[in-house]
């Protein structure tokens, strides 16, 4: 190939030698043309002749040469616009030809590389955009260079509008801020736990780390929400100081009528059947929470077994009604069985029912007024089997309404503890109907009495 260019180089600078030996030749021939004039002729034709055949061959010489050098600059230029399917065509196996098939490879090298830095962006923002956590990362000027879904979710942006903006344009939250430049200079990650208020109240921990690299590339802010949480945190600190009251209030009871008989009482007839019988109301008292936390737990464990099959809502409720009966004309409470006309059956546990019902109509008979009115009734409502048991008690303050299913909630706290109510029984009934794939709720009006209802699905 190297003698293949030097054989072209030296046909060229042949060929001009040969054009430059005609030229100087002409001059000679000019000086002399006046003694011979037919020969100065011949000589002048034959030195054109020589020129041109000299023109054409050094146009196909240069033209090999430039035209592949022309292709190669077209050929760089569009690879270095972005056309890294731009190829180079190979006409030669000299240095030109090692030089475009070089362009050719590194060309394709590119796309491909191109292609794989593509590809691994997508997946990177298909794994941001799918991640619950929000993410946004930061330049040392504190712009935001990047935000996922979860964090304009989270703090109430669109992503792609806050890229480029300032931090604080985009979240107006200053503890964030104050971190966030801290890390930036210190160049050391912290973490931080901060209330927002969007739509509703949140929890947010933020971890703040700064980006590898060099000192000006900046940091990334890992968001997560712990709302939940910090709700399921509370709640269990409140089961655990409810627990606690309610069982030390029937031990404490029972631990003083015994020290009471101890000390001397035993030997008073009068005083020792009444404090026995404190004891034993205690005792029941303790032994109803026991067994009604234990049942809640094995609920909500899903460790108790259901029998999912058609139960006759009016066989299951006209019994807990007949149950009740001693209760309610103890109170002279009015209680009312509106049945339909036709049998209706539901889809649950017939057991499961029966404790829905019982603690339905439990609390309804507890918290009625003497002289009052408990009505039962049950109907066919499209798809499922409605049931309901309204009274006219003292009803629950609007405020309350949504928390009466929460374990240990009670509405008047010293009444509930005065009747004996432990404080789980709507807990029961709510986690019950949700095993059975229903809906449960209730509808008050503070001084108008209460209804509450139960949606199971209808069986056939």
């Amino acid at each position: 190939m190297i003698l293949r260019t030097r054989l072209f180089l030296r046909r060229f600078l042949a060929i001009f030698g040969l054009a430059a030996v005609a030229t100087i030749v002409t001059a000679t021939l000019a000086r002399q043309w006046h003694d011979s004039p037919e020969l100065g002729t011949l000589l002048v034709r034959l030195v054109l002749t020589v020129l041109a055949v000299a023109a054409v061959l050094s146009y196909f010489i240069v033209r090999n040469v430039v035209s592949p050098l022309l292709e190669l600059v077209r050929a760089t230029r569009a690879i270095s616009s972005g056309d890294y399917g731009q190829r180079v065509p190979v006409r030669t196996d000299d240095e030109l030809g090692d030089l475009a098939r070089s362009v050719n490879q590194i060309s394709a090298e590119l796309g491909e590389r191109l292609s794989q830095l593509h590809a691994s962006d997508e997946r990177q923002a298909a794994v941001l955009g799918g991640m619950v956590e929000g993410v946004v990362a930061v330049d040392n000027e504190e712009h935001v260079l990047f935000a996922n879904s979860a964090a304009g979710k989270m703090f109430g942006f669109l992503p792609p509008s806050a890229e480029g903006r300032p931090l604080l344009e985009v979240v107006r939250q200053h503890t964030l801020l104050e971190v966030v430049t801290e890390v930036l200079e210190n160049r050391k990650p912290r973490t931080l736990e901060f209330e927002w208020q969007l739509d509703t109240p949140k929890i947010l921990a933020a971890q703040i780390t700064p980006l590898p690299g060099s000192v000006d590339v900046g940091a990334v802010i890992v968001l997560h929400d712990n709302s939940e949480l910090r709700r399921l945190e509370t709640i269990r600190q409140e089961f655990i100081a409810n627990v606690s009251h309610e069982l030390k209030t029937p031990l404490s009871s029972i631990m003083a009528y015994a020290e009471t008989l101890q000390s001397g009482a035993m030997d008073d007839p009068q005083i020792r059947g009444g404090f026995l019988a404190r004891i034993i109301e205690q005792g029941e008292r303790l032994n109803n929470l026991i067994q009604d936390m234990l049942s809640l737990a094995r609920i909500e464990t899903a460790q108790q077994p259901f029998e999912i099959e058609p139960v006759d809502v009016g066989g299951v409720v006209s019994q807990c009604v007949h149950d009740y009966l001693p209760q309610a004309e103890a109170k002279s409470i009015e209680l009312l069985l509106s049945e339909p006309s036709e049998k209706t059956y539901a889809s649950a546990d017939e057991e499961g029912l029966r404790v829905i019902c019982n603690n339905l109509i439990d609390n309804a008979v507890k918290y009625s007024p003497e002289g009052g009115r408990v009505e039962v009734r049950w109907r066919r409502h499209g798809d499922t089997v409605l049931l309901e048991v309204q009274d006219n008690g003292p009803g629950i303050p609007r405020g309350d309404a949504s928390r009466v299913f929460e374990r240990f909630f009670r509405v008047d706290k010293a009444r509930s503890r005065e009747l004996g109510s432990t404080g789980l029984g709507l807990s029961i009934v709510k986690h019950l109907v949700q095993s059975f794939s229903g809906s449960v709720g209730v509808e008050s009006h503070q001084g108008q009495g209460s209804r509450f209802w139960v949606e199971l699905p209808t069986a056939h």
